[in-house]
């Protein structure tokens, strides 16, 4: 029977040291979720952070580009005494360009004064030249 008690107080030793390392495994676990938690929040949070600034930047330039469309801006260029608009420069564009094209066509349009020649130089859509005499 000396056996048998001893083989007994084996396996309850071995029971409690089991039991007191699956304790101290499940309280390290259980610390290791919550700082994953933790760090998940905070990950979060500055992600929201980001976000809520990319946003802001956002609206704040397409209140810049809004505003520039609502701004209705009267250019005009005078030399020796003649004055010609930026309307009636576009509208002469307009004029030469839909003699030959759809207007929906038309995606840029660059132009050039040369004062001295009187003349409107146009690139439209970064290849068609069309030029516009001022006089």
């Amino acid at each position: 029977m000396e056996k048998d008690n001893t083989l007994d107080s084996a396996k309850e030793a071995i029971g409690e040291e089991t039991e007191e390392a699956i304790t101290i495994v499940s309280d390290a676990t259980k610390e290791n979720v919550e700082k994953t938690i933790n760090v998940v929040k905070d990950i979060a949070k500055n992600v929201k952070s980001k976000a809520t600034k990319a946003t802001t930047a956002v609206k704040k330039t397409v209140a810049k580009r809004t505003i520039a469309k609502k701004i209705d801006v009267g250019f005009y260029v005078q030399y020796q005494g003649k004055e010609v608009s930026k309307r009636t420069i576009l509208e002469e564009v307009y004029v030469e360009w839909t003699k030959s094209h759809k207007i929906t066509e038309l995606k840029t349009l660059d132009v050039y004064i040369k004062v001295e020649e009187e003349i409107a130089y146009c690139l439209v859509n970064d290849e068609i030249k069309i030029d516009i005499k001022l006089s």
